[in-house]
């Protein structure tokens, strides 16, 4: 297998990543656009994302894991983007790998936020494959709250007696917060808290959604999306949330399972 440095280039910008080819010899079966979780849960999932695309390309299946605009390498600052300028990286990562690299058919793997962002890319690009979704974030407003309640908490332990909740409230009503050390524009949360995946799909294509926790018990939310496509698949997998822990966590059961899915359908 051999991996490259690769530079996807925009109008205004441009996007760096790797690109995982299959072993010499082997002609690529396809190719994988990996789209990565939010802020500090795309450095969480840095390591077992690479392994994805490492077992991806073990397997025939091209891969190229970018950077957004305004993360890793790619060109510009966190706080002037948001999903709908991912959603356009996304697009153009399609079209490098279709046009550039001169590979297809090309399919989305995304997670958490990344698969939100995969499975509405997919509503309006008629060329995706197939779309694996690792615990995509269905309700915006919910993730967006959360993750205000998590400042919350972490401002309540760090400051000790000089927590002011309404300090800390107005804060998060500013032009830019700070989550985690990430600035996060109004516009950029309005756009975060937007994202609903409910509702009919056009998508045609096969879709595996996956639920990650404690138990390997489908969810409900997970179920009614899943039953929103035409060829959607729901699977659950025993794994820590890598997403948001520090740490080596062996990803193998997920990787496993998308693996043997990807082989019934490429």
């Amino acid at each position: 297998m051999n991996c490259e440095q690769q530079a996807v280039r925009l109008g205004r910008g441009e996007l760096h990543g790797i690109y995982y080819e299959p072993p010499p010899d082997t002609e690529a079966s396809g190719a994988a656009i990996i789209c990565d979780p939010f802020a500090e849960e795309k450095k969480c999932a840095q390591r077992t994302l690479a392994e994805t695309a490492r077992m991806l390309a073990g397997t025939g299946i091209a891969a190229l894991h970018f950077d957004y605009r305004g993360t890793g390498d790619s060109s510009g600052d966190f706080a002037d983007f948001g999903p709908r300028q991912w959603q356009e990286d996304i697009q153009a990562a399609i079209e490098f790998v279709h046009t550039q690299l001169e590979v297809s058919p090309v399919g989305l793997l995304g997670l958490r936020l990344g698969a939100s962002l995969a499975a509405q890319v997919a509503e309006q690009n008629a060329t995706i494959a197939w779309l694996v979704l690792w615990e995509p974030i269905i309700d915006g407003h919910q993730f967006v709250r959360n993750n205000l309640r998590r400042s919350l908490i972490k401002a309540m332990l760090t400051q000790g007696g000089e927590f002011s909740a309404p300090q800390v409230t107005n804060r998060h009503q500013a032009e830019l917060i700070d989550l985690d050390g990430y600035q996060i524009s109004a516009p950029t949360q309005a756009e975060l808290a937007q994202i609903d995946l409910s509702g009919p799909k056009t998508f045609s294509q096969p879709v595996l959604v996956v639920n990650i926790a404690a138990r390997a018990q489908v969810t409900n939310e997970t179920q009614t999306l899943t039953d929103s496509y035409n060829r959607g698949q729901a699977q659950a997998v025993v794994l820590e949330p890598f997403w948001n822990r520090i740490g080596i966590i062996d990803g193998e059961p997920l990787l496993r399972m998308t693996q043997q899915w990807l082989q019934q359908i490429v």
